[in-house]
């Protein structure tokens, strides 16, 4: 056992160190630039812009190969298996017969757009920036008054023949805020996208809103998220819902669940929250990342619990994603940004695990390659509803998804397809320790499947015990002819092992005797295993382990069973009866004073009156029929084990009648003959001795 040990612990060492080496070499590629590639959604150059440009991706839910695409002017263009549309199928300026329009800012669906049945079917909402309107109703200050310039609108869209010639059939205007300058306009619209539509707050739009530096301390203008139900009720356009955390305060307007008090860039959804967000902020000197909960004011201070992440500072801006899709399982949970080195285009993966610049996780650089690096490239980041990315190139006008890097193509350029030598070599390392480590393992669970299923072939099959030269004759596996004799005077020891586990000892120890209540004992034990069922290769064996006055151990495997394969060939019971008699044997010659007298379990015979007639044949099955059943009634009766005893028991005076023989005399006659039976199973009988002894009995019978 030791020795088993020491290899298994010396075999794990080695896989450690082994781990190791890899360990520290995957560490020293830390700072190595990973590779992930674009693989082309669709070639936008079909789409005659006129001066105007991209600005955002909307995938169409519920089809996997159908897009919108928006641009600043708000023209919206479709994309349908990797083919865009030639002209725009909305144009925002001509829908709202309004040329002042500014821009479009922001734009989403709604999350029924695809449920035929629900309010919401092939719905989308816009938000735009137009020369103010004094008369109509709109969101502003409470506490101070201003002459607002601009509004910034939101407006409802509906659409028919979606799939085939889009039109716009239906539209309302929403909501209405007042803005002082155009670049503090509606920046985001979104609907969270893991709430599941019988959840309460499901199809509830949250709204980002500009900061307004000199109405910063208004609730509203002071980096604000709104939230609505965007679906009209009775006379109004949109309700509040009433878990709104301001809908109490005075001074805020019920709309609001949010105040940052910061320039908020963008905000993203956390999957296991609904309330809470991760909000991009923009400061002078950096960027932050903070974590959100509905219902915060940070007019006065942001947290500094809150702040999970400096961002790195960068020349151009860029918004940042929580990526928590499937593709692409790296780059789960963490924050990604796009980054321009040298006009080698970079996705930043952030860990938001600590605030400190540096951290103890690095951020690690994901290069973009499989893209056009001779002309200048724009990249925005975006996403799918199911967090995958999307990448809209917008110089070369192309709309890309990222992978996985696959084989390296031929026509790629050399730089970006092959690897330094270096990396080579650490590659190649990294390979080879990988294949030796799974070579070692393999042979590491071979070798130990091979000692689970073979150590039986190297024990001890089975024994046979000798009463006339008091003797145990010991068999190896598949042999009819025993190839060890031991004397049963030699033998000092004997345990019985289940699974390893010795429940039963034998030995000269005067607390190491036999007795009634010690059988009962491993009894139950082997009860309690026979109860536990043998599945996922489940292992059950019981083993006999002999010891000689030479301290040489003899182990029998009697019997082993592997799920539902038995590799022996007696059966559980048969063990059990076997290895307990012979415990008892044993007991009887090395301790023979403390070992009590056994209680025999038999099975009560019905009385019945057995004429004359019948006697022999009664005589005869008695002898051969099973002595222990499981169903039957449990009788315990004292059995003296000397011959003589069990003879002269039988000269009890008859029964005084002697017209037949009556039902108590055959049963007397049947329950010797099992003790008969039953001591020479045991091997306390030969075959002379047992056929005298039945002689006698059926002699005295006859003479009765």
């Amino acid at each position: 056992m030791q020795k088993g040990s020491g290899f298994k612990q010396g075999t794990l060492g080695f896989l450690f160190i082994i781990l190791a080496i890899v360990n520290l070499t995957a560490n020293a590629e830390v700072q190595t630039i990973n590779e992930l590639e674009l693989s082309t959604i669709a070639n936008l150059d079909k789409a005659a812009l006129n001066n105007d440009q991209w600005q955002t991706v909307l995938p169409v839910l519920g089809d996997e190969d159908h897009y919108f695409i928006a641009t600043q002017a708000g023209k919206i263009y479709q994309i349908h298996n990797n083919q865009v549309s030639s002209s725009a199928f909305f144009d925002l300026k001509l829908a709202l017969k309004n040329p002042n329009i500014v821009a479009l800012t922001a734009i989403t669906l709604d999350p029924n757009f695809h449920y035929r049945d629900r309010d919401g079917y092939h719905t989308f909402y816009t938000a735009h920036t137009e020369a103010s309107k004094p008369s109509t109703a709109k969101l502003a200050s409470i506490n101070a008054e201003v002459n607002s310039l601009y509004d910034t609108v939101l407006v409802r869209w509906k659409v028919d023949n979606f799939r085939t010639k889009p039109l716009v059939s239906q539209q309302y205007e929403v909501m209405r805020i007042a803005i002082m300058e155009v670049d503090e306009p509606i920046q985001q619209l979104s609907f969270n996208p893991y709430i599941e539509p019988w959840h309460d707050d499901f199809g509830l739009l949250f709204i980002a809103l500009a900061r307004n530096e000199t109405l910063k301390n208004e609730a509203l203008y002071a980096g604000s998220i709104l939230r609505i139900k965007p679906e009209k009720y009775g006379l109004q356009k949109y309700t509040v819902p009433t878990n709104n955390p301001f809908s109490k305060t005075a001074d805020i307007q019920n709309e609001i669940i949010f105040i940052a008090g910061q320039k908020t860039e963008h905000f993203d959804w956390i999957k296991q929250s609904a309330y809470r967000l991760l909000v991009q902020f923009n400061q002078p000197d950096s960027s932050l990342l903070i974590e959100a909960k509905i219902g915060e004011d940070w007019r006065e201070a942001i947290p500094q619990e809150k702040i999970k992440k400096h961002l790195p500072i960068l020349d151009t801006k860029h918004k940042t994603l929580l990526y928590q899709g499937r593709d692409l399982k790296k780059l789960w949970g963490k924050v990604l940004h796009l980054q321009e080195k040298e006009n080698d285009w970079q996705l930043q993966a952030l860990t938001i695990n600590s605030t400190d610049d540096a951290g103890n996780t690095p951020n690690i650089s994901h290069k973009l390659i499989n893209y056009n690096t001779n002309k200048q490239s724009k990249f925005s980041l975006h996403q799918k509803h199911n967090g995958e990315l999307l990448l809209l190139e917008h110089s070369q006008q192309r709309l890309y998804s990222i992978k996985k890097p696959t084989a390296v193509v031929n026509n790629v350029d050399k730089k970006q397809d092959l690897p330094s030598s270096s990396n080579s070599q650490s590659i190649l390392l990294i390979l080879f320790c990988f294949v030796f480590i799974l070579t070692g393992t393999y042979w590491y669970i071979r070798s130990t499947n091979t000692k689970k299923q073979g150590f039986f072939q190297q024990q001890w099959a089975n024994f046979e015990i000798d009463m006339a030269t008091k003797s145990i004759s010991l068999y190896k596996r598949h042999n009819k002819s025993p190839e060890k004799n031991l004397t049963i005077s030699s033998l000092i020891c004997s345990e019985i092992l289940l699974n390893d586990e010795v429940i039963s000892t034998i030995s000269a120890d005067t607390t190491q005797a036999f007795s009634n209540e010690l059988e009962s004992l491993v009894l139950a034990a082997f009860g309690s295993e026979h109860r536990i069922k043998m599945i996922n290769d489940k292992h059950r064996k019981i083993q006999l382990c002999l010891t000689d006055d030479q301290k040489q151990h003899y182990m029998i495997c009697l019997y082993y069973r592997v799920g539902n394969i038995r590799h022996t060939k007696l059966k559980y019971q048969q063990v059990i009866d076997k290895a307990i008699d012979w415990q008892w044997l044993l007991a009887q010659h090395i301790n023979p004073t403390l070992t009590t007298k056994r209680k025999i379990k038999v099975k009560p015979i019905p009385e019945k009156v057995v004429s004359p007639s019948e006697h022999k044949s009664v005589s005869v099955k008695a002898i051969e029929r099973e002595v222990f059943e499981d169903n039957s009634t449990e009788a315990t009766q004292d059995i003296d084990l000397s011959i003589n005893s069990l003879i002269d028991s039988t000269h009890e005076a008859p029964s005084t009648t002697k017209s037949s023989i009556d039902a108590t005399e055959e049963n007397t006659l049947v329950a010797d003959l099992d003790k008969l039976v039953m001591m020479k199973k045991q091997g306390y009988l030969s075959e002379t001795e047992f056929n005298a002894a039945k002689a006698k009995i059926l002699k005295h019978v006859a003479n009765d």
